[in-house]
């Protein structure tokens, strides 16, 4: 007996999930007999070393976009499903209370859809205070900035396109070319900082050599610069500077706790629930971690029964058509989930 928790994004037209896609799967968990159950009530089973109702279900969004408001929540208030919203604290948005798709369509409005979702792409306090006293969300950390940093020296690609948010902001750099190395949530790890030189030294090369067009064969462009970074690996030094501890535990508290402070304080009530940013975590971050929460969620494939450890709970992310329906069979057993995770790692 364990619970499934199953992890979404964006509920959107356009996006992997779209709101029929989304209906459907919970029609779905209904028709192979799941049952909702909220993280509160399936965290004090495991705390007690119990299992959780058998077949029993949560559903979990990350980032906390305006959509989950729009879409999801009209959604899970019909069937009586309950979830968490995770959010990254200082991207929620102030002073905006929009309808939701349903209200919009019991007024006969359908055009205002699009118009509401740009006012801001994350959900509002004003709507998240709204979904919690319905008694259908329950508000969780997805930390404070949700940011991401260089977490080794393994290059993993290059920048090809050129227009890489986070990689600008990590490193001031959008040039096409430029190394893109292992990353990692930033307090998953001691963050490194890459080499300028040998930055310069690539991009110059795409510059001089088309550009954009460099990578119109782009298997090619790669092999070409692997060749490059052995070349300048073997004939200069290159020079990664390393972070302290404390910096890294400074940043920490700001991210972890700092970011439960923040919504409790909006809010108003507690907040008991930390999601690891792209579910990265190590045994330092468990640890803030566990000193301002109940419990956390990762992306390990997997059930939660009594012997779960809380602040690792397992999550299932959903893709699209119907391939939920079709791994539920394997879902509603524990050994077969435990299997199916461990020959294909990534389902």
């Amino acid at each position: 007996m364990a619970t499934l928790i199953l992890c979404y994004h964006h509920i959107d037209y356009g996006e992997r999930i779209d709101p029929e896609t989304f209906e459907q799967n919970i029609v779905t968990l209904i028709k192979k007999g799941f049952h909702p159950i909220t993280l509160t009530e399936m965290c004090r089973y495991i705390r007690r070393g119990e299992d959780p109702p058998y077949k029993s279900v949560h559903i979990t969004f990350d980032d906390g976009y305006a959509d989950n408001y729009f879409y999801a929540y009209p959604i899970l208030k019909k069937y009586g499903f309950f979830a968490t919203i995770f959010v990254i604290a200082s991207r929620v948005a102030s002073s905006i209370k929009r309808a939701t798709s349903e209200e919009l369509a019991s007024l006969g409005i359908t055009q205002e859809k699009e118009q509401l979702l740009e006012k801001s792409p994350y959900v509002s306090w004003e709507e998240l205070d709204e979904m919690v006293k319905s008694g259908i969300f329950e508000v969780g950390s997805h930390s404070l900035t949700h940011s991401a940093c260089f977490a080794s020296k393994r290059i993993v690609k290059f920048n090809d396109t050129g227009n890489i948010e986070w990689l600008y902001r990590l490193t001031g750099d959008k040039r096409l070319g430029i190394p893109i190395y292992e990353k990692k949530w930033d307090c998953a790890t001691l963050c490194l900082q890459d080499d300028k030189n040998f930055r310069d030294f690539l991009a110059e090369f795409v510059s001089e050599n088309g550009g954009k067009l460099f990578f119109k064969d782009k298997k090619k462009a790669y092999r070409t610069l692997y060749k490059l970074c052995k070349y300048y690996l073997k004939h200069y030094p290159v020079e990664f500077k390393q972070e302290d501890e404390l910096t890294r535990f400074e940043r920490m508290k700001k991210e972890i706790c700092g970011s439960k402070v923040l919504i409790e304080e909006k809010l108003n009530r507690h907040v008991d629930f930390f999601c690891y940013p792209w579910g990265d975590y190590d045994i330092l971050s468990v640890n803030e971690v566990r000193k301002c929460y109940k419990a956390a969620v990762t992306l390990d494939v997997g059930l939660n029964d009594g012997g779960t450890y809380p602040y690792l709970l397992k999550r299932v992310e959903v893709r699209g058509g119907d391939w939920l329906e079709k791994r539920l069979k394997i879902y509603s057993s524990p050994f077969l989930t435990s299997l199916y995770a461990k020959v294909y790692h990534k389902l």
